[in-house]
């Protein structure tokens, strides 16, 4: 049973994480009895309920990133990418946020580490010539506020003068984010 176990916990919790259960209704009951598993095994393969959900939640948020990331269209702007591909995980967050908010915290006690090293690739791509170290720094610039507005959007909503609930006033500040961090480089 062992991997097959382990993928219908995972893929039950993806299936309720989609029909917009939130964290209450996502029990770890709940997920053994979609997947046909004891609810015992939930703990055995992720640790938490709270692990599982955030596994979940990458791998939402990673096929999101790998739509903009391909290099199928070669004339395709990165700074624009990389736009569409924080507006597209803001959106996904905004639509699951109780459960993003248990991702993203355990992603800020990681230190942000994994959504940096995800926006590498397109930082590489609008500023080829400079160094890693400074793509990081500039990667936590972007992806520290980012978390936390989908923590706290209300709070930073009024510190930025933007309602994050609606999508168009979202996107705008998102691309103003973008913009400050690399200017001359946006079509802003």
């Amino acid at each position: 049973m062992g991997e097959d176990a382990k993928e219908n916990i995972f893929q039950a919790a993806s299936r309720l994480v989609a029909e917009g259960k939130d964290e209450g209704q996502i029990t770890t009951r709940a997920i053994a009895a979609v997947a046909g598993v004891n609810s015992a095994l939930v703990n055995y393969y992720f640790q938490s309920k709270e692990n599982l959900l955030s596994c979940v939640v990458a791998t939402m948020m990673g096929d999101i990133i790998k739509r903009f990331s391909k290099p199928d269209d070669k004339n395709a702007d990165m700074v624009w990418r990389l736009k569409n591909m924080l507006t597209g995980t803001a959106e996904a967050a905004f639509r699951h946020r109780n459960i993003c908010k248990i991702a993203i915290s355990q992603e800020l006690k990681a230190g942000c580490r994994n959504s940096c090293i995800m926006v590498m690739p397109f930082l590489r791509g609008i500023l080829p010539s400079r160094e890693d170290g400074d793509l990081v720094i500039i990667a936590l610039q972007l992806m520290l506020p980012f978390h936390y507005i989908v923590l706290y959007p209300e709070l930073y909503g009024d510190y930025l003068g933007t309602d994050f609930f609606d999508r168009d006033r979202r996107e705008a500040t998102i691309g103003r984010m973008v913009d400050c961090l690399l200017p001359g480089k946006g079509d802003a």
